[in-house]
């Protein structure tokens, strides 16, 4: 995977303008402002401390403090740019602040957070492990750590067999999303990391007639396929246009399934001072969840 994100520091202003607009297309959709509702709505912690890694413009940082309260939120993010966004957009709001950092560095004090959040994040990780000490490490005893991620292993807008826009699909994968399959993989890697598992939520997300954030993510992602040498110009020119008659003609579709995972900092990692290690090798089963990078890899946020 080429996902753009690893290297989000060096990317030209007009990438991290579009992912930026993606970001806030995406956070404005009715249809994620609902997923959002329900996955944040049950995050309850009384005056927490939140610390939200990989924040962003503060798009998503908007709807975390409408529907989580926190009584003080830290953002931090690898690019500057997504940093000075973030805090012009909550310029005069106390309770909130952003610095530079990543998912495996945050700069932040030992034991010092309630929560720790990260929304869309670790899809573009390249070692999810380090950034799992590293939210151990921030967490206060007991602390809950949450992730939201897409399962982009299942994104797909094909109308039928072989059908090409599926094709343009792979282009994003291949270019925007560095771990398609990472929220499959988290159950377990949480729990090795010292966390005890308490929910995987599924979150349906489907659109056919305003589709805003799947066509940004069509467009970023054959355009980052174009910048790379896979296909030419018409090609991307082409894909949108057939989206576009899609859309217009009512036969577009699109859909792929979110999951949030909720897990705690557990005692008995606590009494050793650091996270559970396991002998390499050694197989452990994942706890049962309910079934209702680093540097982010060049450019992209999907």
């Amino acid at each position: 995977m080429t996902d753009l994100l690893t290297h989000i520091e060096t990317q030209p202003p007009e990438v991290l303008d579009a992912i930026a607009r993606s970001m806030n297309v995406r956070a404005a959709e009715p249809a994620m402002q609902s997923i959002c509702a329900r996955y944040m709505g049950e995050i309850v912690i009384r005056g927490a401390n939140a610390l939200e890694v990989g924040c962003g413009n503060g798009a998503a940082t908007k709807l975390l403090m409408q529907h989580v309260k926190p009584a003080r939120l830290v953002g931090v993010d690898p690019c500057s740019l997504f940093v000075n966004m973030a805090s012009e957009a909550f310029k005069g709001e106390p309770r909130v602040s952003f610095a530079l950092g990543d998912a495996a560095s945050t700069g932040q004090p030992d034991a010092s957070f309630d929560l720790v959040i990260a929304h869309t994040v670790y899809s573009h990780l390249v070692d999810p492990k380090s950034a799992l000490t590293e939210a151990w490490r921030v967490l206060k005893p007991g602390g809950q750590l949450v992730i939201f991620d897409g399962d982009f292993a299942t994104l797909a807008m094909a109308l039928f067999d072989d059908d090409p826009m599926q094709s343009a699909v792979d282009a994003v994968l291949r270019n925007l999303v560095h771990a398609p399959y990472i929220m499959r993989q988290l159950p377990a890697l949480v729990s090795a990391a010292g966390f005890r598992v308490e929910s995987l939520q599924p979150h349906g997300y489907v659109q056919t007639t305003s589709p805003d954030y799947l066509l940004t993510l069509l467009s970023r992602g054959t355009t980052a396929a174009c910048r790379a040498g896979e296909i030419g110009q018409m090609l991307v020119d082409g894909f949108e246009r057939e989206a576009e008659r899609r859309v217009a003609s009512g036969t577009f579709y699109g859909a792929m399934l979110f999951l949030s995972l909720t897990a705690r900092k557990t005692n008995d990692a606590l009494t050793t001072g650091v996270p559970r290690r396991f002998p390499r090798g050694s197989a452990r089963s994942p706890p049962k969840v309910s079934g209702r990078s680093l540097r982010y890899r060049e450019g992209s946020r999907p």
